[in-house]
């Protein structure tokens, strides 16, 4: 595949789709058009003719043939349709393609393992994997005794000896916490998992730091989706006397979620409750209220993934990395002080 065959293909011209493969002009496509290329770019796995800038960027093996790597979805079984794991993955597979290496495989942990085969994997033949979210031991123990070069990114440190490019979930989710305290709220509940989970630790932590005490009736355990939101915000508008006047979701997803079912049980937000979440994927601004959230740079953590993966299997490093990029608050308008503090 030739740039000017991916332009037709496209239907622009081949300067565009340089543009936008280079990342040169953030105005070269709209939105529609760039999100077409990058998925043409997948389907036909294009990589750029870079051999001639080998020696300046490394990007390609001795032989001067790309390198390749393949993505897990650990955690996630929806994989690309995941808001928040699909912006990572779209940072890898831009960084990819500038840096002339080849993505030979896009794969979720959840569907291997319910199918019991890791043949595509396999067969995909990658020199190294980048794995998005946290993963279990059973799936890191069979990549290991196949794989010499494994990364991880995600929000919850990791202890085994990989490299891990991280923001830092556990932090986020004291910001979280202390945001809707500054704020006055002091009953502030939780949506999402528990077990060895960094944001549910940081909550739980934020209370004690904050001396409030934690009230078990507040926490909601759930998947981190949707659907799991929309089930715990129905149970929250069941809890009197004493409800909680805040809530804090571990990722967008279960917050939208939340929201909707308050909505529809006449709870008015933030007046009634406030919600705060993590991710702040681009759906945030487009709820009513539009919804307050710890920022995670998404396209940084694909970004060095790649580069700290492509330098792991050129030999630039041995020992293992740990990179953390920096989370910032977003503050929009589904949080404001409790009722009983105006």
């Amino acid at each position: 595949m030739t740039l000017k065959e991916l332009a037709k293909l496209a239907n622009v011209s081949v300067s565009t789709v340089s543009r936008v493969i280079n990342g040169n002009d953030s105005h070269a496509a709209g939105p529609e058009k760039r999100e077409l290329i990058w998925k043409l770019v997948r389907e036909t796995n294009y990589v750029p003719n870079k051999s001639a800038q080998s020696l300046k960027t490394g990007s390609c093996g001795i032989s001067g043939t790309p390198h390749t790597i393949s993505c897990i979805f650990a955690r996630s079984a929806e994989g690309l349709q995941d808001s928040f794991f699909s912006q990572i993955f779209y940072a890898i597979e831009q960084k990819a393609v500038k840096r002339g290496c080849s993505i030979t495989g896009v794969f979720s942990a959840f569907e291997m393992s319910r199918n019991g085969s890791f043949d595509d994997l396999i067969h995909s033949n990658p020199e190294g994997i980048i794995l998005l979210g946290r993963y279990s031991k059973s799936l890191l123990s069979y990549l290991r005794n196949r794989f010499k070069n494994i990364i991880y990114t995600g929000l919850n440190s990791i202890q085994d000896d990989y490299d891990q490019i991280i923001c830092d979930g556990y932090g986020a989710a004291k910001t979280a916490v202390k945001h809707l305290h500054s704020l006055g709220h002091t009953k502030i509940g939780y949506i999402g998992e528990r077990s060895n989970e960094a944001r549910y630790l940081g909550y739980h932590e934020g209370l004690l730091e904050l001396k409030i005490p934690v009230n078990r009736n507040y926490i909601f355990e759930t998947s981190q989706s949707i659907k799991g939101g929309y089930e715990s915000g129905l149970k929250i508008t069941k809890i009197t006397p004493d409800p909680p006047t805040a809530i804090f979701c571990a990722n967008d997803t279960t917050a939208i979620g939340a929201m909707k079912a308050l909505s529809e049980s006449n709870f008015k937000i933030p007046d009634d409750i406030s919600i705060i979440s993590i991710d702040n994927v681009e759906m945030c601004q487009y709820v009513t209220p539009m919804l307050t959230s710890i920022d995670i740079p998404k396209g940084d953590l694909g970004k060095f993934a790649v580069k700290t993966l492509l330098d792991r299997i050129d030999g630039g490093h041995r020992i293992p990395v740990k990179i953390e990029i920096p989370y910032k608050l977003i503050q929009r308008n589904s949080c404001a002080p409790p009722k009983a503090y105006t």
